[in-house]
């Protein structure tokens, strides 16, 4: 969309408006001008001045400079209903582009929500076609050599034992880790903490970058949607901080706020920093924590700079302070 067409609207509406006002301060000057005529043709004043002081006892003459009054009122009464008219219309105009402005990054946020959905279904039908298809295989090779193997030929039935024994294993590191992309069993087993702890020290061990967890009196009754949403933020923090990052040591800390009603989440790296400073992120992952954080009606904070690393920080009211 151009730019013409984007003010196309405010335009003809502004022009339709200065059509309307020219029109009634041109209503406003024939009705003044008759009036002055008439005035002249039949000696208004000097008819009003004989009627004032027939009725001098009632104070009539005192009516000209009181309705002036009322008048120089009304007319400041117009002005200040107009300013304000126009203060409500460039707030609905500004409330409008920003629901614009919302809807347009909600198709985008959806349209990569798509996209990344098609690339995990895409690469866990590759892994199960490649790793789990091959080492399915290479068990019913070696079973089929165990079933048909010439007796006394102990070596090879026990080699192919073995080679049974570690494609069972591999396979079985590969459920582990495709059950934990789509679902950390740790989070069910035994809780929010525990499946933190394990994520930041799986991540050491994968990034070899040094990954801090510091738990403070974390509620233990915290429902599944909390607890998954925390989880997913920790995640995707660590994600941002292996993939751009380039730190040496990242702090991950949960807590409950001083007031007893929020949790404050804050994943803390020493890494290269970015610009922030009035600018939305455009990345996928930083528009994910945002949606999960006010899916919530919590808030998040992203704090950083060139060379001083970044610090994002999540709070989220506790499930009974939000119900």
């Amino acid at each position: 969309m151009d730019q013409d067409s984007v003010h196309t609207p405010l335009d003809a509406g502004s022009l339709t408006w200065w059509r309307s006002v020219a029109a009634d301060l041109a209503v406003v000057t024939v009705v003044t001008v008759a009036v002055f005529l008439f005035a002249i043709q039949v000696e208004l004043s000097e008819r009003l001045s004989q009627w004032e002081l027939r009725h001098e006892s009632w104070q009539v003459d005192e009516l000209p400079v009181t309705l002036m009054v009322l008048l120089s009122g009304l007319m400041w009464f117009s002005w200040r209903r107009a300013r304000q008219a126009q203060r409500e219309i460039r707030e609905r105009v500004a409330a409008q582009k920003q629901v614009e402005a919302l809807l347009a990054g909600n198709r985008d946020l959806a349209r990569q929500l798509l996209m990344v959905q098609e690339n995990e279904r895409r690469a866990l039908a590759r892994e199960l076609h490649d790793e789990f298809g091959q080492n399915c295989t290479a068990i019913r090779a070696d079973a089929t050599y165990i079933l048909h193997a010439r007796a006394g030929d102990n070596a090879g039935i026990t080699a192919s034992a073995q080679r049974i024994g570690a494609t069972s294993e591999a396979l079985y590191k590969l459920v582990k880790t495709m059950l934990r992309r789509l679902r950390p069993m740790t989070l069910d087993s035994l809780g929010l903490v525990p499946a933190l702890q394990e994520l930041c020290e799986h991540w050491e061990e994968q990034t070899g970058v040094s990954c801090g967890f510091c738990p403070f009196a974390v509620p233990e009754d915290l429902d599944d949607l909390t607890c998954i949403t925390l989880f997913r933020l920790v995640q995707e923090g660590l994600t941002n901080v292996a993939r751009h990052a380039q730190a040496t040591h990242v702090t991950v800390e949960l807590r409950r706020g001083h007031c007893g009603e929020q949790l404050r989440l804050s994943i803390e790296d020493d890494g290269c920093g970015m610009a922030v400073e009035g600018v939305t992120p455009a990345g996928f992952g930083l528009i994910g924590m945002r949606e999960r954080v006010a899916n919530l009606q919590g808030r998040l904070r992203i704090g950083s700079a060139p060379g001083q690393g970044v610090r994002i920080e999540a709070m989220l009211p506790i499930p009974g302070a939000r119900a």
